[in-house]
C-alpha cells in the first residue's frame, strides 16, 4: 500500500515562545548606609621603630614613619610639599651644531683682533703725523721768487721781434719766430749761477686780435742740463698765463723745444700771420 508521506512542514511542530510578561513596577531595593566604621578599627596602626619619627597621614589618619613619602595603609602622600621639580634634560648637540659654535668663536677672535690691530695702528698713525707735524714746524720752508735769467737764444726770430723781449718785463713787447709756423722752434735760457726751478710761466700776446693773428705753442718739450728729464705737455689755446712745473735741482741752462703749434686764424678783415708769437717767459723757484 502506498503510504502518503508526510509535508515537508508537518514533520515540525511550530514552536512559538512564550511571550515576555511585561514589566511591572517594582520598588528597587536601595542599600542599607554603611555605619561608619572607627578609624582604629578599619586602618590598623602601622608598625613604626621605637624611637623613629612618625607622622599622621592626612587621609586615613595611620601612623607612618616621618621619612616615608606615601602611607602604608591607603598609598596617600604623606607630605604637602610640592613635588620636585627634575632637573632640565641636558642640551645635547649635533656635530653640525658643535661646528657652528666653534665658527662663531673664529669670527668673534678675528674680529677681536683687527680692532686691537687697528687701535694700536691708529695710536702709531697720531705718533707718525706728530712726528711729522713737530719735523715740519722745525723745518724752514724754501722761499720761492722769481729767478732771472741772464740770456735767452732762439732758432730764429723776425727782425724786431729778438727772444730778449721774452724776459725785458716790457708786456709791449714780444718773440716772433721766423720759421715754418713755429713747429720745430726752440728757445734756451741761461743762468749766471745755478738755481733750483718749480714752475715757468708761459705768456700768450695779450692782444685779442694779435693773438687770433699768429700761431701760438701747443705741444712742448722742456730740458735741463742738470737732469736728464725730459718734460713734455701742452698749454691751453688762451691768451691768459699758464704755468709749467718743473723738477731741477742746479740749473744754469733750460731749453723749450715747440712741437707742436694751434693755428693763426684772421681777426675780421685782416688775415693771419705766418709767425709764431709768445709774450714772456718767467721762472719761479729758488737760487742753488
Amino acid at each position: 500500500m502506498d503510504q502518503e508521506k508526510p509535508e515537508f512542514d508537518d514533520l515540525f511542530e511550530p514552536f512559538e515562545l512564550g511571550e515576555t510578561p511585561p514589566e511591572t513596577d517594582r520598588p528597587r531595593r536601595q542599600p542599607a548606609p554603611r555605619e561608619p566604621v572607627p578609624e582604629s578599627a578599619a586602618q590598623p596602626p602601622a608598625t613604626v621603630p621605637a624611637g623613629v619619627a612618625t607622622i599622621a597621614c592626612p587621609s586615613c589618619g595611620a601612623t607612618n614613619p616621618d621619612y616615608n613619602r606615601h602611607c602604608e595603609q591607603c598609598g596617600a602622600r604623606l607630605s604637602q610639599e610640592p613635588l620636585p621639580v627634575a632637573p632640565a634634560p641636558t642640551l645635547r648637540t649635533s656635530p653640525g651644531g658643535r661646528a657652528l659654535g666653534v665658527l662663531g668663536a673664529v669670527v668673534l677672535f678675528v674680529a677681536l683682533a683687527a680692532l686691537i690691530f687697528n687701535v694700536f695702528r691708529s695710536g702709531g698713525d697720531n705718533v707718525a703725523d706728530s712726528t711729522s707735524t713737530t719735523s715740519s714746524a722745525t723745518t724752514t720752508p724754501v722761499a720761492t721768487i722769481e729767478i732771472f735769467p741772464a740770456s735767452v737764444d732762439a732758432s730764429s726770430y723776425s727782425e724786431g721781434y729778438e727772444p730778449e723781449h721774452l724776459i725785458d718785463g716790457d708786456p709791449e713787447t714780444d718773440w716772433n719766430d721766423d720759421g715754418a709756423r713755429g713747429v720745430d722752434a726752440w728757445l734756451t735760457f741761461t743762468f749766471t749761477s745755478p738755481v733750483r726751478i718749480t714752475e715757468i710761466e708761459l705768456q700768450n700776446l695779450t692782444n685779442d686780435e694779435r693773438f687770433k693773428r699768429n700761431y701760438k705753442i701747443q705741444g712742448y718739450l722742456i730740458t735741463t742740463d742738470d737732469l736728464d728729464i725730459e718734460i713734455s705737455g701742452r698749454l691751453s689755446n688762451t691768451n691768459d698765463p699758464q704755468r709749467v712745473p718743473i723738477a731741477s735741482i742746479g740749473t744754469t741752462e733750460l731749453t723749450i723745444a715747440v712741437k707742436s703749434t694751434y693755428p693763426a686764424e684772421p681777426a675780421g678783415d685782416k688775415p693771419p700771420f705766418n709767425e709764431l708769437a709768445l709774450q714772456s717767459v718767467r721762472f719761479f723757484g729758488s737760487e742753488g
